[in-house]
């Protein structure tokens, strides 16, 4: 995922706008302009909706769970094994998950 501030510039660029017409177009003004491609302020989801509208482009917003960080440790461990390995330790994490949620 791309930052506002990069995504801001790369569709300005794109575009073939300046910084002023990119502002003028948008409903802005030309130094918050500067300061979302700068990074020194992020523009709000309406703003860099008006932006994009402005380059001629559509913004689409999306959403995933990052994983907790035990379970990334859990998967780079069982990357390292042997897929029979990794069948036994799976086994005894179910084991052990049913004990610890009082299942088994």
């Amino acid at each position: 995922m791309e930052s506002p501030d990069t995504l801001v510039r790369e569709m300005r660029l794109a575009a073939g706008l300046s910084q002023r017409a990119l502002a003028e177009r948008a409903g802005t003004s030309q130094p918050a302009v500067v300061r979302y491609e700068r990074g020194a302020a992020t523009p709000s989801w309406e703003t860099m909706q008006r932006l994009a509208s402005a380059c001629g482009r559509k913004l689409r917003l999306s959403a995933e769970e990052a994983p907790e960080s035990h379970d990334v440790e859990l998967a780079e461990l069982l990357l390292d094994l042997t897929p029979l390995q990794r069948l036994r330790a799976l086994r005894r994490y179910a084991r052990l998950r049913a004990l610890a949620e009082g299942d088994g």
